[in-house]
């Protein structure tokens, strides 16, 4: 039991799922942590709602958790980044709860979801399809909660398929919310290269400099070959606030009820099995995504919350141009790529301060006093 029990403070995830597989003490151990969790995650509130499941998708059945405090508050379907599924670290977001309904979705070629489908995704399965979940899903929520409209929230890759869903849908959403915002892959890798660049010829960090020359500018053939710079900027740079190491995610990981070995492993692969699987189509179709094809006008209000090392510089330009009935930029200082968990809680702020108002505003469609769209850009405090 001692040695599961400094495997899950290293957060090896592999290393104590084969401890766990011969080992009934082990098993028991992390049993006792799942329920400690559990215990931590319930809701007691009256007129709270705690629920999860496989609902049946378009393209096959997939995990969703629904959490909140109060069932009248608005409903928030969270579309997470590649390889973060945030039903997995359901209780970072728990200060959400008491304003939102908070909807974790896996889409379908990640967590419990792929697990589900025994790891095998389809390969031909691009954003299109993510999409026709992600708006059935939607359709579903609203009939199960009892909701015209719900809020949205798209995270890094995930906030490509939350925003092409509240530009064909509108109707479904009371309000859009993304960060991490995915704006143009190409013109964000140069961005980031020549941020870089502007660094490393001050002589702080040469050994950045040849590295960068000798890479020269972006875009790469093949496209992956950008993660090898990409990799160097958190080295180099300031990228992030504080944040979880990724021992404390793994543990987190371990103990969280409702994932079985299986699902945790699968998980872990499945970068790989995407890799492995995944058409090259699609993954062409993936690297070179851009927004601008989506247009400037948003039938409903848009909101950005960008880690302050998140370049907010760059999608700036992009959300300034954008018509939509109301508009709001937020800088989170001291968060990067990742603030949205890292810094949950004051992320859960700036979506009480930011979000709040107008997904109550917007649940049953256009109020009569819409504000005007201006593009303000708010720090949290």
């Amino acid at each position: 039991m001692s040695k599961l029990k400094t495997w899950l403070r290293r957060g090896a995830i592999g290393t104590a799922a084969a401890a766990i597989a011969v080992g009934g003490g082990a098993a028991a151990t992390r049993a006792f942590v799942q329920h400690q969790t559990a215990e931590r995650l319930r809701i007691d509130a009256k007129d709270g709602i705690q629920e999860s499941g496989f609902v049946k998708l378009p393209s096959g059945e997939q995990w969703v958790v629904v959490r909140g405090r109060d069932i009248d508050n608005p409903v928030l379907l969270v579309v997470h980044g590649g390889g973060m599924p945030t039903s997995l670290f359901a209780e970072d977001y728990a200060s959400w709860e008491k304003d939102f309904t908070v909807v974790h979705w896996d889409r379908r070629d990640h967590g419990k979801s792929l697990a589900r489908a025994d790891g095998r995704i389809d390969p031909d399965q691009g954003l299109d399809g993510f999409v026709a979940d992600g708006l059935a899903l939607s359709e579903h929520l609203k009939a199960r909660l009892h909701k015209p409209r719900i809020a949205l929230l798209g995270w890094s890759w995930g906030s490509r398929v939350a925003l092409t869903m509240a530009h064909q849908r509108p109707d479904l959403f009371s309000v859009y919310a993304g960060t991490g915002q995915a704006v143009d892959n190409d013109a964000r890798d140069r961005h980031v290269y020549d941020h870089m660049l502007a660094v490393a010829q001050t002589g702080r960090h040469p050994e950045l400099l040849a590295k960068l020359t000798a890479f020269g500018p972006p875009p790469y053939d093949p496209p992956g070959r950008w993660k090898e710079i990409d990799v160097l900027e958190p080295v180099y740079l300031t990228t992030e606030g504080p944040r979880k190491s990724l021992g404390q995610l793994y543990r987190q990981a371990l103990a969280m009820p409702d994932w079985s070995l299986k699902d945790l492993l699968t998980h872990k692969d499945g970068g790989r099995i995407i890799r492995r699987q995944r058409s090259l189509a699609v993954y062409q179709a993936n690297q070179t995504w851009k927004a601008a094809p989506l247009g400037r006008d948003f039938a409903l209000p848009m909101v950005l919350i960008q880690g302050e090392y998140d370049h907010p510089d760059f999608v700036r330009p992009w959300f300034d141009g954008l018509r939509a009935p109301a508009k709001d930029m937020v800088v989170l200082p001291g968060a990067g790529h990742n603030g949205i968990q890292m810094q949950a809680v004051r992320f859960g702020q700036a979506l009480h301060d930011h979000v709040l108002p107008l997904a109550r505003a917007w649940e049953y469609g256009r109020p009569a006093d819409t504000p005007s769209a201006g593009a303000e850009v708010k720090p949290v405090e």
